[in-house]
């Protein structure tokens, strides 16, 4: 029975760890140090602006492109209703 279970390789699984563990402490020396930090913070705060002016871009576009579809539908509407006549 137990040579029917199909898991995860133990050791890909310890390297996977070892790497994230490596990765984490990485991250926590770098982030120790405070020029390092104001960094990250200028670098966090320049994508949240980057986002936040492709999100109003794609919601501008949206909108746009609702209003022109409920206009077609609209015109396709009376298009069907003439027909019917």
């Amino acid at each position: 029975m137990a040579e029917d279970k199909k898991g995860a390789n133990p050791l890909a699984t310890g390297v996977a760890g070892a790497i994230i563990g490596a990765a984490a402490a990485a991250a926590a020396i770098a982030l120790s140090d405070e020029k390092n930090r104001k960094k990250v913070e200028e670098v966090l705060g320049n994508l949240e602006k980057q986002g936040n002016k492709v999100l109003k871009e794609v919601t501008k576009k949206a909108l746009e492109m609702k209003s022109v579809m409920s206009k077609t539908v609209s015109e396709t509407k009376e298009e069907v209703k003439k027909a019917k006549k």
